[in-house]
């Protein structure tokens, strides 16, 4: 059966849509002016930044329990709890300029926990060159 999807091809979109949502945190306090003379409004809204997380939440705990299951390190998911918890607080317990901090923490730890299960995958022997 061919597989449409590899670990590694997860690992990176995942790491990517969690840098984005990092740079969008960081970057919209400074776009928010910018965006609606560009036609891009819609990247300043709450629904976009929802789904942004979502995703990278979603694909994140997708990959690294599919990684896990492979390489059974731990490693990985330990970020990724380390990660939901700055996305937690942040949308929580904080306000203003912190929430941008904790919000693009928790996407930097994302894309890093996305990193460490991709080379845990590269690196464990027991892991098929199939399933990477």
């Amino acid at each position: 059966m061919k597989r449409y999807f590899s670990q590694e091809f997860v690992d990176n979109t995942g790491a990517c849509l969690s840098f984005a949502c990092a740079l969008h945190c960081m970057a919209m306090p400074l776009l928010v002016v910018v965006l609606p003379l560009i036609g891009l409004s819609f990247l300043a809204t709450e629904r976009a930044e929802l789904v942004l997380i979502t995703g990278a939440i979603a694909l994140a705990i997708g990959s690294l329990a599919w990684g896990v299951r492979l390489h059974r390190s731990w490693r990985a998911l330990l970020i990724l709890i380390v990660a939901l918890a700055f996305i937690v607080i942040s949308r929580t317990a904080v306000e203003g300029s912190f929430e941008v901090v904790f919000y693009s923490i928790g996407g930097i730890l994302l894309a890093s926990a996305h990193l460490v299960n991709r080379h845990l995958c590269k690196t464990c022997p027991a892991c098929e060159p199939g399933d990477v």
